[in-house]
């Protein structure tokens, strides 16, 4: 269980600031669209709600009043109803997507397909932006606050159409990877282990992922995640940490599930003599625990460390230290190393210490530590 957790430590959270306009993405020869934005709402009751296409995918929903949000699918649409602290007038921010039901050379966008939301209440004039591959145009009927309505043309030379026939088999591929990504991110943030775990192969399942990644301190901050190619995924953190993950999507049943998973730090490599310097602090620090000195182990924590140095020392005078602990990962700014402790092995309980350092005047010193229990 330990190998399979240890691969996949990260510290990420969904960010990312929402343009005031609305930004669309749309691929014709696939279906598939992707929607993020804003508008205003003046809701009429505490539970307004909206409607989308029957595959659209929540990726993001965020009110001043929200409290909370469920969803509803059937065969002719997704409903989407808010709960709001109070009945008032406020931003909406929100993203979606998914796969609409449309071929052809010209299709036609309009309330019949749900691409926009089917609000049950009034919204600003927000502007709609829509990005198209090269070759093909749109023409706009309506904006906001009207129920956008639009056509797009394919202007590509009917003698390539086996080419087009083809194009969509890799449009979509690579579509159902960002959706799945975009998935996991998202149910990260939520800090929901159930929808983690739903993406999950039942393998990967049995090594505790799902409730690892739900467990995530809020500290870390937001993340936003870079799909490089079927096999890579760029993360950073507004710390400023980049992780890049090694990932493997296999097809079963109809759906992409995660095979597998694994995490380096990404960006410049630490020197050995750091990483060396690294762990021979921790050993130092796992003997000093192991001799209960508490003067001693005081040396070894920043004065300034935000949860107080008696809090620190208690706490790591509570952890095992008969078993050697290991360091795990490093990032080089700000340095930053992950520490594995089998902290109650009777328990099958394990840590990983989150550390901060910083130089002292004989070793290094911790200045940030944040734990995280691995199961």
């Amino acid at each position: 269980m330990r190998k399979g957790l240890l691969a996949v430590i990260l510290l990420l959270l969904l960010g990312g600031a929402v343009d005031a306009e609305v930004q669309v993405l749309f691929l014709p020869d696939s279906g598939f669209l992707r929607v993020h934005g804003e508008v205003v709402m003046e809701p009429i009751t505490s539970s307004p709600s909206f409607m989308l296409f029957p595959t659209a995918q929540i990726t993001e929903l965020w009110a001043d009043e929200l409290m909370e949000y469920t969803t509803e699918r059937g065969a002719h649409g997704t409903m989407v109803s808010l709960s709001l602290r109070e009945v008032r007038s406020q931003t909406l921010s929100f993203a979606y997507e998914g796969f609409l039901d449309l071929n052809g050379t010209e299709l036609f966008l309009d309330r019949d397909s749900l691409w926009f939301p089917e609000f049950s209440f009034p919204i600003d004039g927000s502007q709609v932006n829509m990005e198209l591959p090269s070759d093909w145009f749109v023409e706009w009927q309506s904006h906001p606050p009207l129920y956008p309505t639009l056509t797009v043309r394919d202007t590509r030379d009917v003698s390539i159409e086996e080419e087009i026939h083809n194009a969509p088999v890799v449009d979509e591929f690579a579509s159902r990877l960002q959706m799945q990504m975009s998935r996991l991110i998202n149910a990260i943030n939520h800090r929901n282990a159930t929808e983690i775990e739903a993406l999950l192969s039942p393998a990967l399942r049995e090594t505790s992922l799902a409730g690892y990644l739900a467990s995530l301190p809020l500290s870390h901050g937001q993340m936003t995640g870079e799909l490089r190619d079927q096999f890579t995924i760029i993360l950073s953190t507004e710390r400023g940490f980049r992780y890049q993950a090694s990932v493997i999507w296999q097809e079963r049943f109809g759906r992409l599930e995660l095979q597998s998973f694994q995490l380096k730090p990404h960006g410049p490599q630490i020197p050995e003599e750091l990483l060396g310097s690294a762990r021979e602090f921790v050993q130092a620090l796992r003997e000093t625990v192991q001799t209960e000195n508490g003067e001693q182990l005081l040396m070894f924590l920043d004065p300034g460390i935000a949860q107080g140095q008696v809090e620190v020392l208690k706490f790591l005078l509570s952890l095992n230290a008969r078993i050697p602990w290991s360091v795990e990962y490093a990032v080089l700014d700000p340095f930053t190393i992950t520490v594995f402790v089998p902290h109650a092995e009777s328990t099958n309980t394990k840590l990983l210490l989150h550390m901060g350092l910083t130089p002292g005047e004989h070793h290094w010193l911790i200045h940030r530590l944040e734990v995280i229990p691995v199961g």
